[in-house]
């Protein structure tokens, strides 16, 4: 019998894996396709590669610009992951095991042909369910040349809102070579569909002399208001546990850095929610849950002036509020920063996010 079944073969489920198997708990990860190379891809900021095994990189461009009504240049190093090498770094002394998860207990999987493995401790790393606004994304994958009008090589932009679809650009080198160039619909509710995506992406490259209809694809879909999981018998980890930032949709980073500490409490036999959800933790949400329902009730041009604003933080300012998941004071501090500065309207509205947020916490 395993120390450890997690359910769910994402980037997430393996960092939690790789981690306690080098604690020396006999681990496995079942899923459909456990060893399935991840179609995604997937960013972090640089100072979060620091739990991740050496070389899983695939591209760290020298220069991340965002745009607004102005060029911003983001003072942070940025990295897009090898997902081949990185499985292969986490895969290792891990157990591999195909099958569908359909019923999870605290010590025990059941799967759709009817087999069941036991351990001492299960978790659900099968990703995020339920949310009605969602972020959507569609992109295209072409050489670093066809690129090079819009992002120049080795060069990368995190966002660009220069168009009129109040969606933007997020162009990335994949490494050998490649860009990828992703139109993203930030938040949504109901969620934007790919086809208009697709066709505000080939509008914004058109001008470029970039044609988008015989190159590779990514298209991406996720919830983003999913509810803060309840302490159940199955402990959650990475976007299933409520990882995925509500107002930016990165997940991820946070899954490697707390995994070393989620995997050592486990291996000494201690209760890892506390350091799943902390008190600042739970505030942190609260507070990217307002940011939420900010975004999704801004217009195009006020979209604009908040990301105007908030590229204009600090450096710190901006890591506080799109990584310090259990840091509330660089949260709210961010959060103030950007409401000051701000519009009336824009006040207005991030007011009624706040009583939207209590509202419904009250509600449950």
């Amino acid at each position: 019998m395993p120390d450890v079944l997690i359910a769910g073969a994402g980037p997430s489920g393996w960092a939690l894996a790789a981690h306690c198997a080098r604690l020396g708990l006999e681990t496995a990860v079942v899923a459909p396709q456990p060893l399935r190379r991840w179609p995604a891809t997937y960013g972090l900021w640089g100072d979060e590669l620091a739990t991740l095994p050496p070389d899983v990189t695939a591209a760290e461009p020298k220069v991340v610009r965002a745009y607004t009504t102005k060029e911003h240049v983001i003072p942070r190093r940025y990295a897009i992951l090898d997902n081949e090498r990185l499985m292969a770094a986490l895969t290792k002394n891990v157990t591999a095991i195909s099958g569908r998860v359909v019923d999870a207990t605290e010590n025990r999987l059941e799967l759709a042909d009817g087999r069941q493995f036991t351990a001492r401790t299960v978790v659900n790393a099968m990703g995020s369910r339920g949310g009605t606004a969602e972020q959507t994304a569609y992109g295209v994958i072409v050489p670093e040349e066809v690129a090079a009008p819009v992002v120049a090589p080795g060069e990368s932009i995190f966002m660009d809102w220069r168009s009129g679809h109040n969606t933007f650009l997020y162009a990335m080198p994949l490494g050998g070579g490649k860009v990828l160039l992703e139109e993203t619909a930030l938040a949504r509710r109901p969620a934007m569909d790919f086809r208009t995506l697709r066709t505000a992406l080939a509008e914004r490259l058109a001008p470029h002399g970039i044609k988008i209809d015989s190159a590779d694809v990514e298209r991406v879909r996720f919830p983003l208001d999913v509810r803060k999981p309840k302490r159940g018998r199955v402990l959650p980890f990475g976007a299933a546990a409520g990882f995925v930032h509500p107002a930016a949709g990165y997940s991820v980073g946070e899954a490697f850095r707390l995994a070393p500490m989620i995997a050592a409490a486990i291996a000494a036999g201690e209760d890892p929610w506390p350091a799943l959800w902390p008190g600042r933790a739970r505030l942190v949400h609260f507070l990217r849950h307002c940011g939420l329902e900010t975004l999704l009730s801004l217009s195009a041009a006020e979209t604009l002036r908040f990301f105007e604003l908030f590229f204009d933080l600090p450096p710190d300012a901006q890591r506080g509020y799109l990584s310090g998941r259990d840091d509330p004071g660089a949260t709210i501090s961010a959060m103030l920063r950007i409401f000051r500065k701000a519009s009336g309207r824009t006040r207005v509205v991030c007011a009624k996010s706040v009583i939207v947020r209590v509202r419904h916490m009250n509600s449950r």
